[in-house]
């Protein structure tokens, strides 16, 4: 309308100038039955405008007699906005009867003439989530009122939640950072922080913000003290100097150093590198430890290197320990040793009693160590299958 208002305008002003300019007014006859009517083409359109306010101002007074919403606007707009909004009361009806997608379509549609933009707005978000077709929810953030702050908060967190979902984590962090810019006491913005510091191994940020997600819910001193050692653990295994090893145990805190698995990660560490020793005297305290004994056989059954002190340690605990993580332990030991016959005993009991992928692996190996190749790659196709089954 206002466009068409505005060409119209130009149009008249077209009219009335051109005869001023050329110097000739021209002649405007008009004859109705025997009535005539002549005047100048500039005064003609200087009548029609009046008769055109005229009309509107009618038109705006009888709008205000009968109550019409909006006065002598409303009576432009109110056919768009009335269209407007029966596609939005479609959008509702096919929410609410499931049809997610054509709630989507309507309420997009609704938006621009809507009575009420934000439900159009809000309703074609929601119908896309519903229906399941993210990236057009993703797209709908065009649709968010650039000047509504509150808009522009919720869709961004949507998004990222969405990447969190599809397992982007460093598309999800970046959002999650500049929305903790704008509100940093929101839980949801905090949520998706701290899973994507999680997947994105950002140990150094989990630290730095312990109390902020402690406070919010998110970590506790277990969860907390298990990231970390996860984090040392991975960081030992790549570690090739005793030295640097042994100041590394000596400057973590005592809550960390003393956790089981950070004790096997170094243990396992210094086995491999010649430190024979203290690794035998590590894994021994730990084992005589019984409350910790099977996190312990656990651990010692996927070991790459081995003492014969630590085989001989778990031998003596045979007749107290009947576990199948102490009999993997002792198995794992004796292939590390290689010994492989007497490894695959003690294997083919445990996939006979507790098949498992890592069972079958090391199977294979026992048979790979002795030159039996083909049945080597047997146990490992078995060991794929039970890897894809779980």
């Amino acid at each position: 309308m206002i466009k068409f208002i505005t060409i119209l305008a130009l149009i008249v002003v077209l009219l009335f100038l051109a005869p001023m300019i050329s110097g000739n007014q021209g002649l405007l006859h008009i004859e109705i039955a025997s009535y005539v009517i002549e005047t100048s083409v500039a005064a003609g359109i200087v009548i029609l405008l009046v008769f055109m306010l005229l009309c509107y101002l009618l038109l705006g007074i009888a709008g205000w007699l009968l109550g019409v919403k909006g006065g002598l606007l409303s009576w432009f707009n109110e056919s768009r906005t009335r269209s407007a909004d029966r596609k939005l009361a479609r959008a509702v009806r096919a929410y609410l009867t499931g049809d997610f997608e054509q709630a989507q379509d309507c309420a997009e549609k609704s938006l621009k003439w809507s009575s009420v933009p934000e439900v159009s707005r809000l309703l074609a978000i929601a119908g896309g989530y519903r229906s399941g077709d993210t990236d057009r929810v993703i797209r709908g953030y065009d649709l968010v009122n650039s000047d509504n702050v509150d808009d522009h908060f919720a869709v961004c967190l949507f998004k990222a939640q969405e990447f969190i979902a599809r397992k982007e984590w460093s598309s999800a962090l970046r959002i999650a950072e500049a929305l903790r810019n704008t509100c940093k006491d929101n839980h949801q913005v905090n949520r998706v922080y701290f899973d994507a510091l999680v997947a994105l191994d950002r140990y150094a940020e989990i630290e730095e913000n312990r109390e902020l997600f402690m406070r919010e819910g998110l970590l506790d001193d277990g969860n907390y003290f298990r990231l970390i050692s996860s984090r040392i653990v991975k960081e030992v295994k790549y570690h090739n100097d005793v030295g640097v090893l042994k100041q590394m145990m000596k400057d973590l805190p005592r809550d960390i150093s003393g956790r089981t698995e950070v004790v096997l990660a170094f243990a396992e560490r210094f086995l491999e590198l010649g430190e024979d020793d203290r690794a035998f005297k590590m894994t021994a305290a730990l084992v005589r430890d019984v409350g910790n004994r099977e996190k312990v056989f656990s651990g010692i059954a996927a070991w790459r290197s081995g003492d014969r002190r630590i085989l001989e340690l778990l031998n003596e605990l045979s007749q107290e320990e009947k576990s199948f993580n102490h009999l993997a332990a002792k198995a794992n030991m004796h292939l590390v040793l290689n010994e492989p016959e007497k490894a695959r005993e003690l294997y083919d009991v445990l996939v006979r009693e507790d098949p498992r992928p890592l069972y079958y692996i090391k199977l294979g190996q026992c048979f790979q160590n002795s030159g039996r190749t083909e049945q080597a790659a047997l146990f490992y196709q078995e060991a794929a299958k039970l890897a894809y089954l779980a």
